[in-house]
Parts: structure tokens; C-alpha cells; sequence
């Protein structure tokens, strides 16, 4: 008998072995026990039985034993244990995809229907003790080496228990859900990268703990096809750390494999999509309509597949970085010897749906909220607007109505959005067949026949979520061992207790089978929780040297096709903040010096994907054409100061054309997938809404925010040149952007200013450092309509702390006069941006007096949001953001405790048993991820809840006030042009501004002046602007600026070799004409004691050109004689005067001098031959620009005839399809006319018949 078993064995394992002999099997029949020495499988065949994918192919598959056991008499509860003892496996890549052998499949039976024996091979155990793996490619080899694998069935909470309490059937669809859980005990993962550019790469090694898998497969019964799976990866704590050479290695490894695995997934994919197309076409037939559902059906819906999914849920994950000496170290020295940057991870979910129909919602993507954040929208917005732009490429003939009867069609189903929202109109309208003796259109087939394609969209999407993370500040060889303070990290204040701090959602669109179709193009969200960034110089410095030397491997290591890949993408970040924190200058005495600057905003967004057209908001087209209107109107002439030969003009051709659309792609009219990826993604637009900055830490304010900006929106268009390496940035700021500062403010930012100007020099060596740092440069432009600019200063009234007589204080600033208090009517667009929207609506100001603190007194650390000063509200509007939020995406989580099996035995026993050990929740997987999580996040739930009850913090005012009595000054400058410009070793600053206009004010309390700095924006109105400015003459601006940077060589030390940052020369060049100033005279000395610095700096090279200054100086000071006349105010009158200091410090006062300086200098003019000569050049080139502008404005008529052109396209599109949709309902309504026409003779014929039957 044991002789006919083994025949009987070896006649089975003989199609899946090589040479298998029956002395290689040892059997014990009635104990249910075996064993099988020395196995060779065949990997050819193995290679398609195994479904692997198209990339890899098995080359060696070997067993050195295998033992197994089965319970006859218990096969129904107790699985078949299978034992392996050491597994020997060799991969290798397939450089194109591997073709699938169709016959392989003819060696397995063919599967009927799921029986007795399809349950016990289901329930079948394995314990490998160890598998080694051996993989080859030409770009790389690898080993992993993994060590106690088991694979066992699980009950759905994950516990080990009876067989049939393993698998649930469904009563209604003919299903059945397989629970399985793989795991190891550890795993060695080992890499090695050839070739010449990895010759001296290290090799990459990585160990992975304990980690589980758990999988649920779901099968048909009727004839045991697989129809779905969700795999669920758990791996422990990962630690790991890498240098700047091995995380290359790494790129290097993945690069290899990006071609093979895309070509093959993408052909797999689409294979498989084929079939899950019909799939739920035949579940959905089967599906009972029944109301009623019994326990069994309830417990399979719990735990049903919808779609195919794989997640990973990483609880923590910690990253070293370190790196390596050349070009990834910095020459920093504090840096020289390396330094190490750690990255942690906190609760971190990648999930993948590579199957998902892009008309489906996704409510049953595992915590997953699809009105969390704007991408929703913004993906309904693409999809719908891909959809029409489809539809008017493919079919834009005008529908005529036709008497044609058509035979009634099935209406198949119109794309939405993947998003569960309703399509566009037309699309609906068309998408509808009409019904016998309709009207139908000659359009109606071929847009039935796109929308029928449409309809079989489907998506590849991955989604990757980070509950925290943090970016420590860069740690060296120092021996000093302090804590690790954080670089980058989460606002958890800010956070509610189930919202994650990093949302990222990459999606490709496809079509089931070999299609050819239009696609829409793929697109990438991301949207990042607040996140505090402590800026830190080392760290900067580290991060500038690291990256940028991985990035050229990686960019190197990709191909080029892969590089320039057309991609839509949209960034935002939900109220960053970066702190400027004060250094050991700090001292605690001086009340009114901060300890942090923190630069805030409310929602800053970087995309390159166009606003609609008809949006009234930045982003659009419109958008960046007034920037580079206002960019023009307002820049100084050419050949005038502050301008040089030698500038860059900061608007690049690639802004007009975009502003014009001129720039789009031609994909030509053949049928492809990138048919619509016409717009060009190589303009990107980066807006902050608003930004603002406070002051943090002084104890004059009781450790409460103070403004320095206050909320001014920026809009900010970038272009690129040979990848990074030349950049095109032009900006504008909207409304008034106001300033204050006093003088412990003054010195905090004069130190921090320091900081930056070494990280901008040590930035900049590193840049040198680079190969193609020759050919690097940035040009930024920058317009603001008006900047005040507040200086407060000691009151020069004393006494004045006991008046409170508000109405009776002179208001601080020229831009007041006019300001109507209590009035909305006239607030600002970044006013009304930052009090609404993300931010709550600002509540009444409630006042409590602030109680002085000891200077020993240790300040309480910064409130998370309470940090964003002058708003401290944003707090409270978070949260009831979050609270508004989370009330919109409350999902039914009604509990059930319904339980299933597959199997038709013992069923009372299953569904019992089920039952009673089932939880709410469906996956013990994912429950117990984010249990972890929530009760980490307690603590600080309860302290959000706390904080947010706190009552009226409008400002800073209503937290504290102060009782003392300043004066103020006011700077005002109108039109500002701002440009900076960075090539090579050369760096140029030129700023012009069209007025300066002073004010000040003597005697205003504090807190008086901060309410009303907050309301500056709203009284401000932005004049109109006549764009016929744009191409007339401008005027020469009073206020000219120039500052220039020139690097010279570096010093050499001993072996001559350069070291240190390279010395530099700067030259501070202004001119200021035709102003008129008016100052007190104790706020002309207060302004010198204001300016007064705490250290000694080496004076920076200034020459300054006066021309047609008036001042006018008001002795407000009180007289030392009661018998002195009053005083008389003095007025100076610089008709022309030359001031100059050089690096010595000396200053010279004289009048202007022939010098050989550029145009731009402000210098007196050539002598006459020289003028003359100038002179007839002045002429010649105003002709010329006569000329020119002649040609601009008739480029400007064409410009704006075309821009008529297109809104008249765009609405007669919109009218087209408004009466394409008209159409067809009035073909509908004429249907349903025939029909009740129809329907009245017949009842008609039906009476008179039994009129004439009754007589």
C-alpha cells in the first residue's frame, strides 16, 4: 500500500520536480506522515504556476528537506502541516517583459467547483526554517536571506484557531474570503551595484525583525478563480543607517529595476483589468435583493474585498544618514569630519490599489477620507475637465437634429470622477441613449462610443501617509553629548488626534486590455499638517552638500525618458512655520529683545497644473500676465541706475508665452494616450495665503507674539533652465505690507541676518563645488505696491502712561486717515484671505493686563499655534476647521456583529464562534496600526481641547497690555521694484520705489498702536492701474537702490590649496531725488540711537547721490530757558550731494565727481564731447524705442484680441454643449410625446372597442 501512495506521489510531484526518485520519499501512511530528501523543482514551470511577475524569472528553485503531517481524522478543524527545512531560490531580471507560457497551465487539473479538497488544501500550514535568495541582474546582485517563515491559516481577528472558523462564505454572491498570515522572525537583505559609476560604491545592507503579513484572498465557488486579495505588510521598529554611498547604491539598484518592473506591470496590469472589469458585472446579478441579511452576509461584507490592495504599516522607522568624505561632505568646519542627520518616521501607511475603476468611489479604502483634503476636488475637477476636452477633441461637429430612428442602445455607464460625484452636464446628457422613434443627433454614436471607453477608465493609485516625522538637527564627531533637538517637525498642538501630517496620492489612468485611448495625465497631491522648520546652519549647510550629490546619481541612474516625464502635481503645506531662533547673543534682561522670529502662513501651495480659466484667483494665466505687467510698469528705465549692462531681465520668454498660451505641446491628432497633455508643466506657481512674521519670547509682551509683517499674500511663478541649475522667478504681493520694528527687534534681526548671510556664503561655495556650477544663475523679480514701514520708539512725552484717552491719540501712520473703524467694506483681499477659510472669524478683543515676570523667570515654551502672533485665534480656527471637518466625513460605523464560514458543515457552530470573538473593526491589522496610534495621541488631544477653550485671543493686545507710551515713524514706499540676480560669483540687489513719504507720530499707547497695525491692510485701496503705463516712457524713480557682491579667489594654505569660504566686495550704491521729509527733531535723535548696533561690524562701501532733497526738522524738544523764544523748525535743501564711505570707515561729503563708472553709477555726467556723443546715442535709442513701442502696443492689440479669441472660444464651447444637452432633452421630451401620443390612441382603440363590445 505504502508502495502505491508513493507511485501515486511521485506520479503528482513529478511535474513540478526534476529527477524526483522513489527513494527520495520516506512515508508513513497511517501515522499521516512523510518526507521528501533532496528537491529540484522546475523552475520553468514554477515560473507560471506561480503567477510571478513579468520582470523576474526563476532560474533555481531547491529543497534540501521537506517533511509533512496530516491528522486524517481531524482534516476539517486541523491543518496539514508542511515543514521545509532550507530553501534555495535564484531570480534574475528580465530586461524585457518575460512572456507568460499559455500551456504551463495544462499541467494543473482544471479547478471545478470549490470542494472538500480545495478546503484542505486551502487550510494548508508551512514552516520554512530558512530561505535564501539569490538575485541577479546586469546592474546589481542581491541575497536575502530570511529565516523562520510559517504561513498559517487565521481566524479574521488574526487568532489561530478551528479550520473553519478561517474562511467566510457569502450566501448571497457565491464567495468566499481565505484568511492567511505569513511571517518571519528576521530577514538580511544584501545589495551590490556593478558597473563603472558604482565601482567604489559600498554595498547596501539592510536587516529587517520580526514581521507579519497578513493576507485575505477571495474566490469564487463556482469555479475557484482567484477575484481579489488585500495584503497587509507589518514589519517591526526599523532602524536603519545609511551613508550618502550606500543610499547612492540604493538609487543605483532602483534605477536598474524602474524600466523592467514599469514595462511588465503596465502590461500585467492592464491584462488583469481586463478581467475585473466583467467581475462585478456577474456579482452584481447574483446579488440578493432581498432587505433582510442574515449574520453570514453581514460578517462577509465586514471583511469583503472590494479590490485588489497591498498596504504596509510601518509603526516607526528611524534613518541615519551619514556622510562620506568628497564632494557629499561640506568643507564647513564644524562639518569637516562628518556629520550624521536622523529622520524618524512615525506611524507611516503606503497603501497601493492597483485595480481601481476610476468611476468607483473610495469609502472603502481603509481609513481613507476623501473630503479630508482638497485633492478630491482637485482630481474631480481634472477628471471632468479631461472628460469634455475629450469630447470636443474627438467629436466637435454640431449636433443637427435628424429624424433617424435608432434601435435602443445599452446605456453604458458615463464617467464620473472616480470620486463619487456626479459628471459634467454634457457628458451625462450625451452619454444617454435615446429610446425607439427619438431624435437623434449624428453625433450621438461617436460620443456614445467615447463615453462607453471612458467608462472603463481605471487607476493605479498609491497613497502614502505619515502620522509624524522628524528631522533632527544635524549631529558631528563633537564630544559633547547633547540631545538631538529637532531641525523639522510636526505642530502636534495643531493636529487633531486622528489627522496625519503627510498626505501624498500619486494615480495613472490606464484602460483595461491593449487600448490605445486618451488618458488623463498622472498626478501627484501632497499636503503636508504644520510643520515647525528651526533653521539651522549646520543643518542647511549639511543638507545642501548630501542631497545634491545623491541627486546627481540618481539623475544619472534614471533615464532620460523617465526624467522628463509629463506629470501633474500640486503641493500644498497647511500652516508651515520657520523659527529663527536667537544664538548665545541672547540676553535676558533687555524686556523687549525676542527669542524667535517665526515666518508663518496659513496654506502655502506649489503646482504646475493652470487654475480654470474663469477663477478669479492667482494661479491662472491672467494671474502671471499682470505680474509681468506689473513688472514692467514698474522697473526703471534701461541705461539708467540701478540697472547695468551686464542684467538679467527677470521675466524669461517662457512667462510671456505661458501668459499668451503659446507654449503648449504639440501631440499632433493621432490617437495616443498623451493626445491631452498639451499645457506645458514647466511653469510652476507657488502662493502663500497669507504670510506674515512675529516675534516670539520677550518678556515685555509676557512671552506673547508680536507683528513684524503683518498677512500679506505672495504669488511667486518659477521657470526652469537645464534642470535646476537656472532659475526664473517672478512674484507680486497684494494690498499694503506692513512693518514694525524696535530696537532689541532691530538687533535680533541684525544677528540673524548675520546667520544668513553665512549660510547664503557657504551655500553658495557648496554650489561652486558642483560640476556644472559655471553654468548656475537665479534671477527673482519681485513687485509690491506699498510697504510701511513702523520704527517704535521711546516716547518723548513722559508722563503720558496715566492718559487714556484713546479718541484723543493721533492715529500712527498717513494710511489711517480715511480708516473707518468697524468697517469690513473696505478690507483688504489678505485680509479677508487670512480671516476666513482656514482661519475662524476674528472675535471681540478682550483686554486683561499682562503681570511683569522676574527675569530669573523661565519663560513658558511657545504655544503651538499661539506662535503665529497678532493671530493667535488661528488656534481656535484650526480646530474648528478640524471640528467642521471631521462632522462633514463622519462615517456610519454601526456596529455589527455579524460571522461567517465557508463551509455548508457545522454552520451554527461558525457563525457562533465568529460572532462571539468578532470586533467592530474589519481588519485586525489595520486596528491594531491605528490603535498604536491613537493612544500615542491622547495626551495631546486633551491639551488641543484645552488650549482651544481658551476665551478671545485676537491678538496680541488681548493676551497682554501694556501700559507704556511710545512714538512711532513711518516709512512709506510706493511701487516697488525688487530684483536679485546670482550668477557665477557675482551677486546683484537693485530696488527702486516711485515715492517715500514719512509720518510719525508722538504719544500712542502700545497696544493701541498694535490694533491699529492691524487694520492698516483693511483701509488700504491698491490705486488703479492704466495698463497703457505699461508701454509709455517711465519716469526716473526717487528712490533707486544698488547692492553687488563680487567673490574674489580663495586663499591657499601652505601646500597651496584653497580653503575657507572666498573673501568678498561689497558696494552699496542708492540715489534718492526729489523728496520731501519731515521729522521732529527728538525723532531725529531717537532714529540714531534706533540704529545704534551692540556689536562692531567692518563698514560695508556705500556711495550715496542726493539730488533734490527737502528736510524739514520741527523742534519738538522742550526749551532749557522759560525765557527762550520758541523754536523755529530748520529746512535743509540738498540741492546735489555726493556721500561715500569706504572700507575704513570714512565717510566723505561732497558734490558729485567725474568718475569711470558704469551706467549705473551716480555719478555727475561725462564731459561735454562726452555728452554730446551721449547725447546723440539718446536720441537714436529713443527713436528705436519709439519704434519698439509702436511694435509692443500693436503686439499688445493682437495679444488681447487673442485673449477676446479665446474667451469667445471657451463660451461659445460652453454654449455648444449647453445646447447639445438642450438638444437632447428636447429629443427626449418629443419621445415621450410620441410615446404618450401612442399610448392615447391605443386606449382610445381600447375603449371604443369595448363601447362597441357592450352594444
Amino acid at each position: 500500500m505504502v508502495t502505491i501512495i508513493k507511485n501515486q506521489l511521485l506520479k503528482h510531484l513529478s511535474r513540478f520536480t526534476k529527477n524526483l526518485s522513489p527513494e527520495q520519499i520516506s512515508l508513513s501512511a497511517l501515522r499521516g506522515a512523510g518526507e521528501l530528501q533532496d528537491l529540484t523543482l522546475d523552475e520553468d514551470l514554477l515560473t507560471d504556476l506561480l503567477e510571478l511577475p513579468g520582470w523576474v524569472r526563476l532560474t533555481s528553485a531547491k529543497c534540501n528537506r521537506a517533511s509533512f503531517r496530516i491528522q486524517w481524522t481531524k482534516l476539517k478543524t486541523v491543518p496539514i502541516m508542511l515543514n521545509l527545512d532550507e530553501v534555495h531560490i535564484a531570480l534574475e531580471v528580465c530586461m524585457e517583459p518575460r512572456v507568460v507560457n499559455p500551456g504551463a497551465g495544462g499541467s494543473m487539473p482544471i479547478p471545478g467547483k470549490y470542494s472538500y479538497i480545495h478546503k484542505v488544501i486551502d487550510g494548508i500550514s508551512v514552516a520554512v526554517n530558512q530561505v535564501q535568495i539569490e538575485f541577479k541582474c546586469d546592474a546589481f546582485t542581491s541575497s536575502v536571506q530570511i529565516s523562520r517563515v510559517t504561513v498559517e491559516s487565521r481566524t479574521p481577528e488574526g487568532r489561530k484557531g478551528d479550520l473553519r472558523l478561517t474562511r467566510i462564505k457569502s450566501p448571497d454572491t457565491g464567495q468566499l474570503l481565505i484568511f492567511k498570515e505569513l511571517e518571519w522572525q528576521s530577514a538580511r537583505i544584501e545589495a551590490k551595484a556593478h558597473g563603472v559609476a558604482a565601482a567604489n560604491l559600498p554595498p547596501l545592507r539592510l536587516l529587517l525583525g520580526n514581521t507579519h503579513c497578513r493576507i485575505v484572498i477571495k474566490k469564487r465557488l463556482s469555479d475557484c478563480a482567484v477575484l481579489g486579495s488585500r495584503l497587509v505588510l507589518r514589519p517591526e521598529p526599523l532602524a536603519w543607517a545609511l551613508t550618502d554611498g550606500q543610499l547612492r547604491a540604493a538609487l543605483a539598484c532602483a534605477a536598474a529595476l524602474a524600466d523592467p518592473v514599469r514595462r511588465a506591470t503596465q502590461q500585467a496590469t492592464r491584462a488583469k483589468a481586463a478581467h475585473k472589469i466583467e467581475e462585478p458585472r456577474e456579482q452584481i446579478t447574483t446579488r440578493s435583493s432581498t432587505g433582510e441579511r442574515d449574520i453570514l452576509a453581514r460578517m462577509f461584507a465586514k471583511h469583503d474585498v472590494r479590490e485588489t490592495s497591498y498596504h504596509l504599516l510601518a509603526p516607526r522607522i528611524d534613518l541615519h544618514l551619514c556622510d562620506d568624505p568628497g564632494l557629499g561632505r561640506s568643507e564647513m568646519p564644524s562639518l569637516a569630519n562628518g556629520g550624521a542627520l536622523q529622520v524618524t518616521l512615525v506611524s507611516m501607511q503606503a497603501d497601493l490599489f492597483p485595480y481601481h475603476k476610476a468611476s468607483n468611489d473610495r469609502r472603502h479604502w481603509r481609513g481613507y477620507r476623501e473630503a479630508a483634503t482638497p485633492h478630491s476636488q482637485w482630481l474631480s475637477q481634472a477628471l471632468s475637465t479631461f472628460c469634455t476636452t475629450l469630447l470636443d477633441s474627438l467629436d466637435p461637429r454640431p449636433l443637427t437634429p435628424s429624424n433617424k430612428t435608432s434601435q435602443p442602445e445599452r446605456q453604458e455607464e458615463a464617467l464620473s470622477n472616480g470620486l463619487n460625484h456626479k459628471p459634467a452636464a454634457a457628458p451625462q446628457a450625451s452619454s444617454t441613449a435615446p429610446s425607439t422613434n427619438s431624435t437623434t443627433s449624428q453625433a450621438s454614436p461617436t460620443r456614445t462610443r467615447i463615453l462607453q471607453q471612458l467608462g472603463k477608465l481605471m487607476t493605479t493609485c498609491l497613497v502614502l501617509r505619515i502620522d509624524d516625522f522628524t528631522v533632527y538637527k544635524v549631529s558631528t564627531g563633537s564630544k559633547s553629548r547633547e540631545a538631538l533637538k529637532p531641525f523639522m517637525s510636526a505642530e502636534k498642538a495643531t493636529l487633531p488626534g486622528d489627522a496625519g501630517l503627510l498626505h501624498a496620492e500619486l494615480t495613472f489612468f490606464y484602460y483595461p486590455g491593449d487600448v490605445c485611448f486618451p488618458v488623463p495625465a498622472p498626478k501627484l497631491y501632497v499636503q503636508l499638517s504644520p510643520v515647525r522648520v528651526s533653521l539651522d546652519v549646520a543643518s542647511a549647510v549639511w543638507l545642501a552638500a548630501f542631497l545634491p550629490h545623491v541627486a546627481q546619481a540618481a539623475a544619472a541612474a534614471t533615464p532620460q525618458a523617465a526624467a522628463a516625464s509629463y506629470l501633474d502635481v500640486r503641493m500644498e503645506a497647511i500652516m508651515p512655520k520657520i523659527v529663527l531662533e536667537a544664538g548665545s547673543e541672547h540676553i535676558s534682561q533687555q524686556r523687549d529683545r525676542p527669542k524667535e522670529l517665526h515666518i508663518c502662513t496659513a496654506r502655502a501651495t506649489l503646482t504646475n497644473v493652470r487654475e480654470p480659466t474663469r477663477a478669479n484667483t492667482a494661479g491662472t494665466r491672467a494671474d502671471l500676465a499682470s505680474i509681468i505687467s506689473a513688472l514692467r510698469r514698474t522697473a526703471p528705465p534701461r541705461g539708467e541706475f540701478p540697472c547695468s549692462p551686464d542684467d538679467i531681465d527677470p521675466i524669461h520668454e517662457q512667462f510671456i508665452l505661458h501668459a499668451d498660451n503659446l507654449d503648449d505641446i504639440d501631440r499632433g491628432t493621432t490617437i495616443t494616450p498623451e493626445l491631452l497633455w498639451r499645457e506645458n508643466r514647466a511653469i510652476w506657481c507657488a502662493r502663500v495665503e497669507p504670510l506674515w512674521a512675529d516675534f516670539c519670547g520677550a518678556r515685555a509682551t509676557n512671552y506673547k507674539p508680536a507683528p513684524l509683517l503683518d498677512a500679506t499674500p505672495l504669488t511667486a511663478w518659477l521657470c526652469f533652465e537645464d534642470g535646476l541649475s537656472r532659475i526664473w522667478v517672478v512674484g507680486r504681493t497684494c494690498g499694503l505690507a506692513g512693518l514694525q520694528l524696535n530696537h532689541y527687534q532691530m538687533l535680533f534681526l541684525l544677528r540673524q541676518l548675520e546667520r544668513l548671510a553665512d549660510l547664503a556664503a557657504w551655500l553658495s561655495h557648496q554650489a561652486a563645488r558642483l560640476p556644472d556650477a559655471d553654468d548656475g544663475s537665479i534671477v527673482i523679480g519681485l513687485v509690491v505696491p506699498a510697504v510701511e514701514m513702523t520704527l517704535v520708539l521711546p516716547s518723548s512725552c513722559p508722563g503720558q502712561e496715566s492718559s487714556r484717552d484713546l479718541d484723543s491719540v493721533p492715529l500712527d501712520s498717513s494710511s489711517l486717515n480715511d480708516l473707518k473703524l468697524g468697517s469690513e467694506s473696505t478690507m483688504a483681499p489678505s485680509m479677508q484671505d487670512r480671516d476666513s477659510g482656514v482661519l475662524a472669524t476674528q472675535a471681540s478683543i478682550e483686554v486683561c493686563t499682562a503681570q511683569p515676570l522676574p527675569a530669573e523667570e523661565i519663560p513658558p515654551p511657545s504655544p503651538g499655534i499661539g506662535g503665529f502672533g497678532g493671530f493667535s485665534s488661528m488656534r481656535r480656527g484650526f480646530n474648528s476647521l478640524v471640528t467642521s471637518i471631521d462632522s462633514a466625513l463622519t462615517r456610519d460605523d454601526a456596529r455589527s456583529d455579524a460571522a461567517s464560514t465557508a463551509s455548508s458543515d457545522s454552520e451554527r457552530y461558525v457563525v457562533v464562534g465568529l460572532a462571539a470573538e468578532s470586533p467592530d473593526d474589519a481588519d485586525v491589522a489595520f486596528r491594531e496600526f491605528e490603535h498604536g496610534r491613537v493612544s500615542s495621541g491622547v495626551e495631546v488631544a486633551a491639551e488641543v481641547v484645552e488650549r482651544s477653550s481658551s476665551p478671545s485671543d485676537h491678538s496680541v493686545t488681548s493676551s497682554c497690555r501694556r501700559r507704556d507710551v511710545i512714538s512711532t515713524v513711518t516709512w512709506r514706499l510706493n511701487n516697488i521694484h525688487l530684483v536679485q540676480q546670482s550668477v557665477n560669483c557675482k551677486s546683484a540687489l537693485r530696488l527702486t520705489a516711485d515715492d517715500m513719504i514719512t509720518d510719525e507720530c508722538s504719544a500712542i499707547p502700545w497696544d493701541e498702536f498694535q490694533n491699529k497695525f492691524s487694520m492698516r491692510a483693511r483701509a488700504y485701496t491698491e490705486p488703479p492701474v492704466d495698463e497703457s503705463d505699461e508701454l509709455g516712457p517711465r519716469d526716473t524713480p526717487r528712490v533707486a537702490l544698488r547692492l553687488v557682491r563680487t567673490e574674489l579667489e580663495r586663499m591657499l594654505d601652505e601646500k597651496g590649496v584653497p580653503v575657507g569660504l572666498a573673501p568678498y566686495e561689497e558696494l552699496l550704491e542708492a540715489r534718492l531725488r526729489e523728496l520731501s521729509i519731515a521729522l521732529n527733531m527728538s525723532t531725529a535723535l531717537a532714529l540714531s540711537e534706533f540704529i545704534e548696533d551692540e556689536v562692531i561690524v567692518p563698514p560695508m562701501p556705500l556711495e550715496v547721490l542726493i539730488e533734490s532733497v527737502k528736510l524739514h526738522l520741527v523742534e519738538d524738544r522742550p526749551t532749557r530757558s522759560i525765557s527762550s523764544p520758541p523754536p523755529q523748525p530748520l529746512d535743509v535743501d540738498l540741492t546735489t550731494l555726493r556721500l561715500t564711505r569706504d572700507t575704513a570707515g570714512v565717510v566723505c561729503l561732497g558734490p558729485p565727481i567725474s568718475t569711470p563708472s558704469t551706467v549705473g553709477s551716480p555719478a555727475t555726467p561725462q564731459p561735454q564731447p562726452e555728452l554730446e556723443e551721449a547725447m546723440e546715442k539718446i536720441d537714436r535709442l529713443n527713436k528705436e524705442n519709439e519704434e519698439l513701442r509702436k511694435r509692443l502696443q500693436t503686439a499688445a492689440r493682437i495679444a488681447e484680441d487673442n485673449r477676446e479669441l479665446r474667451a469667445k472660444v471657451e463660451e461659445a464651447s460652453v454654449l455648444r454643449q449647453c445646447v447639445h444637452a438642450a438638444q437632447q432633452e428636447a429629443a427626449s421630451l418629443l419621445a415621450d410625446k410620441q410615446e404618450l401620443l401612442e399610448a392615447v390612441r391605443i386606449l382610445q382603440e381600447q375603449i371604443s372597442g369595448g363601447c362597441r363590445g357592450k352594444r
